[in-house]
């Protein structure tokens, strides 16, 4: 609890009372100051000691130190005060009871006073608090027993504290680990380790640098061998130097590389068979791939040979390669990372395949290197997409029936008792024609609603969206309140789509005349190439829309959109595309809409 101090350190009565001639010093020291006399009750305490135990200094001045100790510290305080009456100064812990009952830690430096004669007269101590290194220590200890990696301070060849996850790494309980001796303590170290761990502390003793992290091996209790990588820095430990290591367990990846050297022959046979795609690359080359890998990106032997680790990324989509990059070089410096993850490739031929990989860290001829294993999982992307249409189709009949056809047949019901009613010829005449008009919508809802039914199940194929826009803008021509204005790039914008894409820009066109009320309306119409996607802006001078209804327009919940431009935005996605509707003039949606449909580039 406790150690002496080595001097038999001891004030006289006239130092005493020359230290108390300076109480300025004293009051200004961040640390508690006071004076117990023979019979350890208190002659003087600074302000410091009042504040931490909560009392005034009035409070406390005259009263016994037993009268804020709990039974335990009283034991601990009179056995520290029976050294100083034999005139010896000690340092030791103390945990006061303050004026709202909290316990609070200390460390005592105490010093005997002794009067002229040399008789024992009391004795003073320099508190200082330790309530936030406490808080701390509980922090760090609460950490140290929840983590999953092991963690050990040792001090003088021996561990004095060890977490649960290192026990359970050698085998042993925390407290049976805590009592082995020095040379039990190295038994755990695998025989053939020791000499590169001892040279390893006799640099670090000689200031020399040290490996960090440093690989050996650990002997479990059941004899088994774990591979661990540590990494250590000096630290001081109850007042004392000591050595803090934090060791990780690798033997599951040392395993994979063992049976990855020994079976190179087996594994490169089995790769060559796998239906599954895979690679070992590192920061700078593609060192290998099996045959599924050239048939998902479509490019030859030759091709992929020449590649360097820049190209094989230029193979992965524009929009997921920083992402993947990062995780790549996270892996190869050994930084914790996602089993899995899900991206896209750019085949040869512009063709747009959904992979899942998985990959693990490996040594390849003496390189640190990546080895990926990539499942095309584009088919069953595409049944979640068709399950989401499908979804989405069967809430807009739900929609179509609940709304759109039921307000036309609520027309046709009010009309039809109208003209039951009717004397005059010309009343019947009139809503005779308001149930045809009702009629015809209700046949034209059902029959733009089974239009779009195979929408999805066409294959794609080359298709030019300069012609097809130009061809859409044509149909149009015979409107003469609208004025089209086109600004295109020079030659074909060459994407995959298929019959339905004059629908797709059809539907965006027609939704930027029908919804604007002006007599003369303006649409502009551009393609842009944005390097890997070519870029549609549709705009007009219409009424515009608030953010709130752009941000729901192809939510099928609110009904924001019409049959029209949902059945635009499948198109779009079918495509590899997508849309985005913002203002015509940035800011302003009082100026127009701008329509962005983005559909990826056909490389060639």
């Amino acid at each position: 609890m406790g150690s002496e101090i080595p001097q038999k350190q001891t004030m006289d009565i006239e130092s005493l009372e020359d230290l108390l001639k300076h109480k300025v010093l004293i009051e200004s020291l961040n640390e508690g100051f006071a004076v117990v006399d023979e019979n350890s009750v208190w002659i003087y305490v600074n302000n410091r000691f009042g504040e931490m135990l909560e009392y005034s200094t009035e409070e406390l001045i005259g009263r016994p130190t037993r009268d804020f100790l709990n039974k335990e510290n009283l034991t601990i305080q009179q056995e520290h005060f029976s050294k100083r009456k034999n005139r010896i100064s000690s340092k030791y812990e103390l945990e006061w009871t303050s004026k709202s009952e909290r316990l609070i830690p200390t460390s005592i430096s105490a010093v005997p006073i002794l009067g002229k004669n040399d008789e024992f007269q009391g004795s003073f101590a320099v508190i200082s608090d330790l309530s936030a290194y406490k808080a701390a220590e509980r922090k760090y200890k609460l950490l140290a027993e929840q983590s999953l990696q092991g963690l050990t301070v040792i001090q003088d060849d021996r561990y004095v504290y060890v977490n649960p996850s290192f026990g359970k790494l050698v085998g042993y309980s925390v407290d049976e680990i805590l009592v082995m001796s020095t040379q039990e303590g190295w038994d755990l170290i695998h025989p053939e380790d020791k000499k590169y761990l001892l040279s390893i502390a006799e640099n670090r003793r000689e200031g020399k640098p040290i490996p960090m992290p440093y690989e050996y091996r650990f002997i479990h209790r059941d004899e088994s061998i774990r591979w661990v990588q540590a990494f250590s820095n000096a630290i001081e430990f109850e007042g004392a130097k000591a050595l803090q290591v934090l060791i990780i367990d690798i033997t599951g990846q040392k395993e994979f590389e063992k049976n990855l050297r020994d079976s190179e022959a087996k594994y490169r046979s089995l790769a060559e068979q796998s239906p599954q795609c895979i690679t070992i690359l590192t920061e700078d080359k593609l060192f290998y791939y099996n045959p599924a890998f050239k048939e998902l990106v479509g490019y030859s032997d030759d091709e992929i040979k020449q590649m360097s680790a820049n190209d094989v990324w230029d193979l992965v989509h524009p929009e997921d390669r920083s992402e993947l990059t990062i995780r790549m070089r996270d892996k190869i410096a050994g930084r914790p990372i996602a089993t899995h993850f899900e991206y896209r490739f750019v085949r040869k031929n512009g063709e747009i395949r959904w992979v899942e990989s998985y990959t693990s860290s490996i040594d390849y001829g003496g390189i640190s290197s990546i080895q990926t294993v990539i499942v095309d999982i584009t088919n069953r992307r595409q049944t979640e997409r068709e399950l989401r249409y499908a979804k989405d189709r069967a809430l807009l009949y739900l929609d179509l029936m609940g709304h759109d056809l039921a307000q036309q047949l609520q027309v046709i019901l009010n009309s039809s008792a109208l003209m039951r009613g009717a004397t005059d010829e010309s009343q019947k005449d009139m809503f005779h024609n308001i149930i045809n008009d009702a009629v015809k919508r209700c046949s034209r809802i059902i029959e733009e609603a089974k239009s779009t039914e195979q929408l999805l199940s066409g294959s794609l194929i080359e298709r030019s969206a300069t012609q097809a826009l130009n061809t859409c803008i044509a149909a149009m021509g015979s409107m003469t309140s609208v004025k089209f204005t086109t600004k295109m790039i020079d030659g074909e914008a060459l994407i995959l789509a298929d019959e339905y894409l004059e629908l797709l820009l059809s539907n965006i066109l027609m939704n930027a005349v029908e919804h604007n009320p002006k007599e003369q309306q303006r649409v502009w119409v551009t393609i842009e190439d944005s390097g890997s996607n070519y870029i549609i802006s549709i705009c007009d001078d219409g009424p515009g829309m608030v953010d709130s209804t752009k941000a729901g327009i192809f939510d099928m919940t609110r009904r924001f959109g019409g049959l029209g431009l949902h059945t635009a935005n499948h198109l779009a996605e079918k495509y590899r595309g997508k849309i985005s509707i913002g203002d015509r003039v940035p800011g302003n949606h009082l100026q127009g809409l701008c329509v962005k449909i983005q559909l990826l580039k056909l490389l060639i």
